[in-house]
């Protein structure tokens, strides 16, 4: 078989250059099919109508990303050593030493995209088309290329091989701002807290559906808030229902989420009292609050068969923290603008910083090695 490849320009038809990720499209077109009157297997000439009679495919073909183009990238690029320099005077005392993995991510992030930096080169033997593949840095929750596929290629396999064929529902645990800075200065009780927030959806269940139920659970911890400040909370995926020993499904048909965070609440102050990171007094008068500050949200049955909305839901709950839609860099003024929907505990929809702050907000969601 012959193949006859036509490589479209990104080039409009008016003659005029368009700025943007515009793709090249390689078009590959077959002869129609052979007459069975052809006892050689030989294909039939050019149809007279052209090789439109034949089969056309399509395919996208990878073309780079502009990294250097970023905002992200200037401004870690310009203040990179100056941060690590002015670190340890000025951002320690309210974000604690500076982790090895946040250097780490962040020079890692300038060598993202960059042919220069390390390449693979793809061939296709084909179409005699060749075009080079730079290396990523797979930084978690830094980088957004490398997350967005990273979200998305762990959201398609959770449905494929880790979930199970029944219903789910998106449930959201948060807790007190007094509690919040805690997670900050000892992050290893943020296993703690993960665990708080299943072991509270499985007493829930066995309350609900009997004493032998057991709930599918998937845990995400979240330390960002929509204008990156630090605003632990965890993400849970659960099955809507649990599971007897005999494995037979049991629905739930309805949640009460005032019940739930009450359990997400008692099983966290007890865990935070026994790794003393609070007195026992602090947790009484958490528990004797009339608005306790901790909350629960449950959200609607996603069908397993709804594909699309279920992967929706599990890359949103391991989503970066970081949006290039919302950040802007003020490369004269020396300040970054992080946009996004009003806040009510501020008053405005946006956070000013300069970059060095900018820099020590975002280096706190960047999780250690082998971590949440």
């Amino acid at each position: 078989m012959h193949l006859r490849p036509r490589v479209s320009s990104s080039r409009p038809r008016d003659g005029k250059r368009r700025r943007g990720p515009a793709l090249t499209r390689l078009r590959c077109r077959l002869p129609t099919r052979p007459s069975h009157a052809d006892t050689k297997g030989v294909f039939a000439g050019r149809s007279p109508t052209g090789w439109s009679a034949g089969v056309e495919i399509t395919c996208r073909v990878y073309r780079p990303r502009r990294a250097r183009d970023t905002p992200l990238f200037r401004l870690v690029e310009q203040h990179l050593e100056e941060f690590l320099r002015v670190y340890e005077e000025r951002f320690a005392k309210a974000h604690g030493p500076l982790r090895p993995v946040v250097e780490r991510v962040l020079r890692a992030f300038l060598t993202c995209g960059l042919v220069e930096r390390g390449f693979a080169r793809a061939w296709c033997g084909t179409c005699r088309l060749t075009y080079l593949i730079p290396y990523s840095c797979r930084g978690r929750s830094f980088c957004p290329s490398c997350e967005k596929k990273r979200s998305l290629l762990w959201a398609e396999w959770l449905r494929e091989d880790v979930l199970e064929p029944v219903p789910h529902r998106h449930v959201v645990f948060t807790m007190p701002r007094l509690l919040r800075g805690i997670f900050r200065k000892r992050r290893e009780l943020l296993l703690d807290l993960s665990q708080c927030g299943a072991e509270a959806l499985s007493e829930y269940m066995r309350r609900e559906v009997g004493a032998d139920a057991r709930p599918g659970i998937v845990v995400s911890i979240a330390t960002a808030g929509d204008l990156l400040q630090w605003h632990v909370h965890l993400h849970v995926l659960a099955t809507d229902g649990a599971f007897s020993d005999d494995a037979t499904f049991h629905p739930l048909a309805t949640w009460d989420a005032e019940a739930l965070m009450r359990l997400f609440r008692e099983r966290l102050l007890a865990r935070l009292v026994e790794k003393h990171a609070i007195s026992q007094e602090l947790a009484a008068k958490l528990l004797a609050w009339r608005h306790p500050g901790f909350s629960a949200y449950v959200g609607d049955t996603i069908p397993f068969g709804d594909k699309k909305r279920l992967e929706d839901v599990a890359s949103y709950t391991v989503r970066n923290p970081l949006s290039l839609k919302k950040l802007v860099y003020l490369d004269g003024h020396q300040a970054v603008l992080y946009r996004s929907k009003m806040n009510p505990a501020l008053g405005r929809n946006f956070e000013a910083m300069d970059p060095l702050e900018w820099l020590a907000r975002m280096a706190d969601h960047i999780p250690d090695p082998g971590k949440h």
